[in-house]
């Protein structure tokens, strides 16, 4: 009887098989980790949505919305301030600044200018001097020149008025001058005119208010007047020397 020949595996080739798949396998997964971490990776982390902010100065705040639109971004107000250069309603202040580089989907905040900062005159009259300047800096204005001067109205050392006046709107820091009252300065009159009257009578009712009479001319005690210093429409006291001057006989 024959012998009978070794039979030889038959997993020997299906083994062999999964084996070069699972090398494959494994070959194909440490190129694709290569590739990830050395080319994709990188591009997500530095690349993917990366833009950079836009200026937005002398923009609206629905100008700066536009603008940041194509870009992915997003306009969100921080606040107001007053600003003496940047117009009311302007992008006054942007964060992130003009330039930098962000990811997509960021806000921008904004600061919007309120313009230029106004302010009105408070009412300063019968206020001392330092009154009237602190209620000045109250109001965001400044004291300005000091100029004193006789006043019936406020009493001494009081204000008696200020330029600009009461409720006038300024810019902030605009100085107010002020006028102080030195107290009650003397009566102050009229020089009527005393052309073709009589000296003598003038001469009586003047002195009798307090006023000195010097005559001219001729001098002489009668007649009708013809000559006055000062002159009619004039402004006096009883400090002034009115001097008269007569024909030295009564003209009709």
């Amino acid at each position: 009887m024959a012998e009978s020949k070794p039979r030889r595996p038959i997993l020997a080739p299906r083994l062999r098989s999964l084996l070069t798949w699972i090398a494959i396998a494994l070959l194909a997964f440490a190129t694709g980790l290569l590739v990830f971490n050395n080319l994709v990776m990188p591009r997500l982390i530095h690349g993917v949505g990366q833009v950079t902010v836009p200026d937005l100065t002398n923009l609206t705040f629905e100008q700066a919305e536009q603008t940041l639109r194509p870009f992915g971004l997003q306009a969100s107000r921080a606040g107001e301030r007053f600003d003496t250069v940047v117009p009311r309603g302007f992008v006054l202040q942007q964060d992130p600044e003009a330039g930098s580089t962000v990811r997509g989907r960021k806000r921008v905040s904004v600061t919007i200018s309120l313009g230029e900062e106004f302010s009105s005159v408070p009412e300063l009259f019968g206020e001392s001097l330092r009154g009237a300047r602190i209620l000045l800096e109250r109001a965001g204005l400044q004291q300005g020149t000091v100029v004193q001067a006789p006043s019936d109205e406020a009493g001494e050392g009081l204000v008696a008025a200020s330029d600009p006046g009461t409720e006038a709107v300024l810019q902030r820091n605009t100085a107010v001058h002020l006028l102080v009252s030195t107290g009650s300065g003397p009566e102050s009159y009229v020089m009527p005119e005393l052309l073709g009257r009589e000296i003598g009578g003038v001469r009586r009712q003047l002195e009798a208010m307090g006023f000195r009479i010097e005559r001219t001319g001729s001098r002489t005690s009668v007649g009708t007047i013809v000559a006055q210093v000062p002159a009619p429409g004039s402004r006096i006291s009883r400090a002034n020397v009115i001097q008269l001057t007569a024909s030295g006989r009564i003209i009709r």
